[in-house]
């Protein structure tokens, strides 16, 4: 293999790639980078047996080829590099790394002892815009669980329903749901881990294509860019029937700003005792207190501008699971919606349609 590409193309490549090898001790290539000449560029590929990614770069190609190296040392050597012209050749199951001024040899090992990353099937797919993709990523994902007793919700779920995608995740005290328009038509659930989905929001995160390709089997799911697939295997089991837990019906509304909810929370996360505790009391029409205290540290009561329709009372809550959703909504202002103390209480906001995040309240 013989090769010349940008660093900063390189850089980008191994940035996306280098984050899937999880540092085997049992198995040393899956801690490696796979560099490939393919289909006129250079194709880098990474895999942990549970996830695999493939991106290709632009470079000139004077013989193909083909070597795995380890991720971190390349990883950090590209990264050091002057943004110049870098030449690629293998010698002896070596990479050779050249510039101007650089002179680099890594020691690596033949392509054919890397692992395949599975195919998947392209031929059931959807499209999906990368932009609407990646954002309902961000406001769901932090509510799945991290349970591997319980693997179905340690998840997010993929509710494919004609032209509609729902992503839920819950961990049973909480629950994200979020819906977007898709281009294809089909009715399907799968579910995806929680890894898959991180590792995909930061690929959606740094590129420019405007929408992606889902493909999936029933074991597989690749997501599709136009330089990059991310193939993961799925979650097997059944997602919890939840639509039934989401109140249709409430007492009490009450509209406020974001930042102003965001602060109170956490001004009075600050003395809550042992399962961060913060009481919310609400009366027409405009009165919202959040309150917290602590036999070591003290209280905090804090006035919120807002407006409240309906019934006055009060609700308890894990207050990092309210700052949650307001760190990813990514709106101005949210909309409590509350049936009483004991019931689940919705947040969701005028300017985010098909957003839903539902919050168990703690019963004292």
């Amino acid at each position: 293999m013989r090769l010349v590409c940008t660093q900063e193309n390189l850089k980008k490549g191994l940035a996306i790639t280098s984050r899937v090898s999880n540092g085997s001790t049992t198995l040393p290539v899956l801690n490696n980078i796979l560099l490939k000449t393919e289909q006129s560029g250079l194709k880098l590929s990474s895999t942990n047996l549970e996830m695999g990614v493939n991106t290709w770069i632009r470079c000139k190609v004077e013989e193909e080829g083909g070597i795995s190296v380890p991720a971190k040392t390349i990883s950090d050597l590209v990264n050091n590099l002057p943004n110049d012209n870098i030449t690629l050749a293998v010698e002896d199951n070596h990479l050779l790394i050249e510039t101007s001024n650089y002179k680099t040899k890594i020691k690596g090992l033949g392509p054919d002892e890397f692992p395949l990353i599975p195919q998947v099937d392209q031929h059931n797919s959807v499209e999906i815009e990368a932009k609407d993709l990646k954002n309902s990523i961000y406001q769901t994902v932090f509510a799945a669980a991290y349970s591997e007793s319980q693997p179905e919700i340690s998840g997010v779920l993929f509710a494919f329903d004609d032209a509609k995608l729902k992503l839920v995740a819950t961990d049973r005290y909480r629950l994200a749901e979020k819906e977007i328009s898709i281009k294809g038509s089909v009715s399907k659930n799968i579910i995806v881990p929680n890894k898959t989905i991180q590792e995909l929001a930061k690929i959606l995160t740094n590129t420019d294509t405007p929408t992606i390709s889902v493909y999936f089997t029933q074991n597989q799911v690749m997501f599709k860019t136009e330089d990059t697939e991310l193939t993961s295997r799925l979650i097997d089991g059944q997602y919890p029937e939840y639509k039934a837990i989401i109140p249709t019906s409430f007492n009490t509304e009450i509209d406020l700003a974001v930042e102003d909810l965001s602060s109170a929370m956490r001004t009075a996360g600050i003395f809550t005792q042992t399962g961060n505790n913060v009481t919310l009391e609400f009366l027409e029409p405009d009165h919202l207190e959040i309150s917290a205290s602590s036999g070591d540290l003290g209280e905090s009561k804090v006035n919120v501008p807002s407006a409240v329709k309906g019934d006055a009372g009060k609700i308890i809550f894990n207050h990092r699971y309210i700052l949650d959703s307001l760190a990813s909504i990514g709106t101005k202002n949210v909309t409590f919606r509350i049936v009483n103390e004991n019931a689940p209480a919705v947040l969701v906001s005028k300017d985010l349609p098909g957003y839903v995040y539902l919050v168990m309240p703690i019963k004292i």
